[in-house]
């Protein structure tokens, strides 16, 4: 984003911000936003309006994707409403759900991403007023959860920590917890003999079998 404050007010802009807006991960993926609690507006005030907006942005330095994922000036949809029993302003960033419509792309299931970068705005469309940028907290792990399984009509199964597969010769294997972290990935020759995951923990997971062109992802418990 470009920025038309000197570097002193940026420092202290970003300084007081932290105090005003605050970011939450309430689960994998999905970000809390809230603005004003401390009744402090120096930020960028909303001039008592129910609803502004936040444009969005990731860096590619930022996500594991090395992609950048941005919102058209033109269609910033994200929006910080006033709650009254908060006593501020609060919005979400949905990063499983959300298509950002200036890349007009996704990030992918599984991505991590370190931090989103945040303008609050008083118009959907361009602005008359505008704050400078401020970063959300993370990192967030998008979850893994729908990875089709293509080229293959191949059938897997996890039983007792066991991987037994159709697919044959050379497989990667990847664990994840349903979180969409990654707990662990390493090569195995798929014989038709069973392939041991060695997860110790109790839990439920995802397995991601990759065979040449074809994948397979199966939700097994522990």
């Amino acid at each position: 984003m470009k920025k038309f404050y000197s570097l002193v007010v940026a420092l202290f802009l970003t300084a007081t911000a932290s105090a005003q807006v605050t970011t939450q991960i309430t689960s994998p993926g999905v970000i809390k936003i809230t603005y004003g609690a401390t009744g402090d507006y120096s930020f960028f005030d909303p001039l008592s309006a129910p609803t502004f907006y936040v444009h969005t942005f990731i860096n590619a330095a930022d996500n594991s994707t090395g992609n950048v994922f941005d919102d058209a000036w033109s269609n910033s949809n994200v929006t910080m409403n006033w709650d009254a029993m908060a006593n501020a302003y609060i919005g979400t960033i949905n990063l499983i759900t959300k298509t950002f419509t200036n890349s007009n792309t996704k990030v992918p299931a599984g991505s991590i991403v370190n931090k989103v970068g945040m303008v609050f705005k008083d118009l959907m469309s361009g602005a008359n007023r505008q704050s400078a940028d401020t970063y959300t907290t993370g990192p967030t792990t998008l979850p893994l959860l729908a990875v089709s399984n293509t080229a293959t009509k191949a059938k897997s199964s996890v039983i007792n920590g066991q991987l037994r597969t159709a697919f044959k010769g050379n497989l990667a294997i990847e664990v994840y917890e349903m979180s969409g972290k990654l707990i662990k990935s390493f090569s195995a020759v798929a014989t038709g003999n069973a392939i041991d995951l060695n997860v110790s923990k109790t839990g439920t997971y995802l397995v991601k079998i990759t065979n040449g062109a074809s994948q397979e992802v199966v939700k097994f418990a522990k």
